[in-house]
């Protein structure tokens, strides 16, 4: 198995503020690197599926070949290119049909992979034509599925913009509407896919109920907080426990229901008012027909990171793998144990490596260019101005922050004085305007890996000499 997907090594996150900080900095990249690399896609699919004496093994489940004639692999995601080979090297020789639907132009390569794969582009973090283009060719080219038959899915972030079906009525102009107005209100990932569920045939389980009755095993690179089976990709092979009136609710919680498009309000109160069907609900198809296993998340990121800190010497903790909130308030949060850790070394003492996992959220004001990840570094700027040997690194897993170039950024307690005074910046102005990449790009602390090849949600480092 030399076929390891991720397009990131330590050298990819030096920047001017991360090597300025010595030791401390170069240690920062080796731990960034082994908790991405923890979270290889290939590998972690690779591993779960095994082949032997006519039998299929996905984790602890086995499927016997003497009862299928025909084995399926569909994916869509970021990942699912090198989900899918991993599938293909391990089960190529029993597998009838193999489709994936990706973001990123450079997988095409792979397309005719062993005379098995086909593959598909699709539009991100915005549906396209070309996501709902691409999920009708692969619903159109599956066959009417039988009892004989085994569907194999892998599924990664990004899949909700990728795997896209609108119901009759919505067109694509209304869902990326919606999802600019979503991503602006500081809406979270959860409360966005209730929307999107109710509002796409392959989502909600809409996907599970097409292959029935056929058996599915769905294999999942989760990049959702609390790594929910239901919220990752909008749940396409999950049954959903929300409801029409939960969409709603959404969208009345950030005051924006007289902003979507009347097409979208109209199909959720029809929804609501029973006119139109619900989703798959837990219990309506059996679970052992239909299996979701999680193979990697942003809690095994973290633990490599880990593993890493204490080999090289850091006590090292993991204070949460579900950090999420709008980042003012998480900056306030890590602000307040970086101030404990120099103060009385707790939670660990020094040197310490403080490792945090989740997606916090934007309230989107300006009209300036940044991400949720330089988003927080931004606003930890002040909070840690002159706290000497104290490095922070904000880092999306899959190498893209927000509609930028960037994957995140770092700062140390030199940042605030420098941009203040060597460049006269006013800090406020720039988080006023949401214009983190522009602070930072000034003051060298972006990280630009480009895309890493995973997507596990972000990771903070909090190194402390």
């Amino acid at each position: 198995m030399s076929q390891e997907n991720i397009f990131l090594n330590k050298n990819n996150l030096m920047n001017k503020v991360v090597a300025r900080n010595g030791k401390l900095g170069f240690d920062a990249c080796e731990i960034l690197s082994a908790a991405i690399h923890a979270v290889d896609p290939y590998t972690c699919t690779f591993k779960r599926v095994h082949l032997q004496n006519r039998k299929i093994f996905i984790d602890q489940n086995v499927f016997d070949l003497n009862q299928f004639k025909r084995v399926f692999l569909i994916g869509f995601g970021k990942a699912a290119v090198p989900m899918a080979r991993a599938v293909i090297d391990k089960l190529g020789s029993v597998l009838f049909q193999s489709m994936v639907i990706t973001k990123d132009p450079k997988f095409m390569a792979e397309n005719g992979l062993k005379n098995k794969l086909r593959v598909y582009l699709g539009g991100h973090p915005l549906p396209s034509n070309d996501s709902i283009n691409s999920t009708q060719l692969i619903l159109h080219n599956l066959p009417e599925m039988t009892k004989e038959d085994l569907v194999i899915v892998v599924i990664s972030g990004g899949g909700s913009a990728l795997f896209t079906n609108p119901v009759r009525g919505i067109t694509l102009d209304d869902l990326q509407a919606l999802n600019r107005i979503l991503l602006k209100s500081g809406a979270d990932i959860e409360e966005i896919n209730t929307l999107r569920k109710h509002l796409d045939q392959v989502k909600g389980g809409g996907l599970a109920v097409r292959l029935q009755p056929a058996s599915v095993a769905t294999l999942i690179l989760s990049d959702v907080i609390g790594d929910r089976l239901d919220v990752i990709a909008s749940g396409p092979t999950v049954p959903d426990p929300t409801n029409y009136q939960d969409a709603i609710d959404v969208l009345d919680r950030y005051a924006v229901l007289d902003q979507v498009p009347r097409a979208i309000l109209s199909h959720l109160e029809k929804g609501r008012d029973g006119l139109v069907p619900e989703t798959l609900k837990p219990g309506q198809i059996p679970t052992k027909k239909n299996l979701n296993i999680l193979v990697g998340t942003n809690f095994h990121a973290a633990e490599a990171a880990l593993e890493k800190a204490k080999a090289l010497g850091y006590y090292a903790t993991i204070i949460t793998s579900a950090l999420t909130g709008l980042t003012e308030h998480v900056a306030s949060f890590i602000a307040g144990i970086a101030y404990t850790a120099l103060a009385y070394n707790q939670p660990v003492s020094r040197p310490a490596c403080i490792i945090f996992g989740g997606e916090p959220t934007v309230n989107v004001t300006g009209d300036g260019l940044g991400g949720r990840n330089m988003d927080l570094a931004l606003k930890l700027v002040p909070r840690l101005a002159e706290k000497h040997g104290v490095l922070f690194i904000s880092f999306a897993s899959d190498g893209e922050d927000g509609p930028t170039d960037a994957a995140g950024a770092a700062i140390d307690g030199f940042v605030f004085r420098e941009g203040m005074e060597e460049l006269g910046l006013d800090i406020n102005d720039y988080i006023n305007n949401n214009d983190s990449y522009h602070y930072h790009e000034s003051l060298g602390g972006l990280i630009k890996t480009g895309a890493t090849g995973t997507n596990v949600n972000d990771l903070m480092l909090l190194l402390i000499n």
